[in-house]
């Protein structure tokens, strides 16, 4: 108990003493936070989709030792498989309202350590988990629109060997099931030099406390999750119109609709391309491309192969698990 009581003692002293000053996001001013000053700091939110807005901020120290990052817009929101979805890594395509990927639901727990082998792989050597029985040094930031069917909170700690010593890589994730769907709802991650770890466990303690949502953003998200609605009903008419030929005045509708989705999809492009400067990599996901030369995303395991069988089944082995069994391939 006294170690536990004094780490959260440091945390709260470290976030008082930071000199923070606020910084909105550039993209949809839909938030606000404090972050140190003089640190390097890049983010905002990145619409993926009518109903996908995906806010992450990235911070890093002057001397590039410490790096803090809130949420992380690699990440995707996720659909339980079922009958005809059966395949984790499969995506569920809703169009220009949002792209899910199909994956079983991971408690906190899970996922924060899934998440870490992602986010620290081009930094560490080797992760060596160690245990934390600290409090989170974070606050959940965003609430909960919808009461889920089932939320779970976890975190990771590990011993990081980089290029440029022994540093503490950290993860907490909140994760929380809906009917259908699951979504990482808070997700906050650091890597820090273990003298400076009170710092940066510091950083994140104030970002999170002093995150706020603009409510015109709020209201502006529920007409554009209107907009989504219209859009699938467009969109599923659109196929009935393949096998009957509707009225005039539909039709004009449905070009009104198209050239609406056509320009928000060219908008989705360009904020594509901001998305990559940060690494776009679905956490716990490897894309691969399977015998037939089809991309494939599969979950990340701890072997090196990826094999696959006629019936779409993905197995992780070092080496081929027999007869039947083709290699995948990793996907640049």
């Amino acid at each position: 108990m006294l170690l536990r009581l004094s780490a959260l003692a440091l945390s709260l002293t470290a976030a008082a003493q930071i000199n923070g000053v606020s910084f909105q996001d550039p993209i949809e001013h839909a938030f606000s936070l404090d972050v140190p000053k003089g640190w390097t700091v890049k983010g905002g939110l990145f619409r993926m989709g009518y109903s996908d807005a995906r806010p992450m901020v990235d911070m890093q120290s002057p001397d590039g030792r410490i790096n803090v990052r809130l949420r992380d817009v690699s990440i995707p929101s996720y659909f339980v498989p079922n009958q005809l979805h059966p395949r984790e890594g499969e995506i569920y395509d809703l169009g220009a309202q949002a792209q899910l990927t199909v994956a079983r639901y991971r408690n906190g727990q899970e996922y924060a350590a899934l998440y870490a082998k992602s986010r620290f792989q081009s930094v560490c050597r080797s992760l060596t988990a160690q245990p934390s029985d600290a409090p989170a040094p974070l606050k959940d930031f965003l609430p909960e629109d919808v009461s889920p069917v089932q939320s779970s909170v976890g975190q990771a700690s590990y011993r990081c060997e980089s290029s440029q010593g022994a540093r503490i890589a950290y993860v907490y994730a909140r994760t929380s099931l809906y009917q259908g769907f699951w979504q990482v709802q808070t997700l906050a991650s650091l890597i820090a030099p273990a003298d400076q770890l009170a710092l940066a466990r510091g950083v994140l303690q104030r970002a999170t406390e002093s995150f706020k949502i603009s409510p015109q953003w709020v209201q502006y998200q529920k007409r554009m999750d209107q907009q989504a609605l219209d859009y699938q009903r467009a969109r599923q008419q659109g196929r009935l119109r393949q096998l009957n030929q509707q009225v005039a005045e539909f039709e004009m509708k449905m070009q009104s609709m198209k050239s609406q989705v056509n320009a928000f999809e060219r908008q989705q492009a360009r904020q594509a391309a901001q998305v990559e400067s940060f690494g776009n990599i679905l956490t716990g996901i490897t894309p691969t491309i399977d015998p037939l030369g089809n991309p494939r995303d599969v979950w990340t395991g701890t072997k090196s192969g990826y094999w696959t069988n006629g019936a779409g089944q993905v197995i992780n082995s070092d080496v081929s698990p027999g007869a039947g069994w083709q290699q995948m391939h990793p996907r640049q």
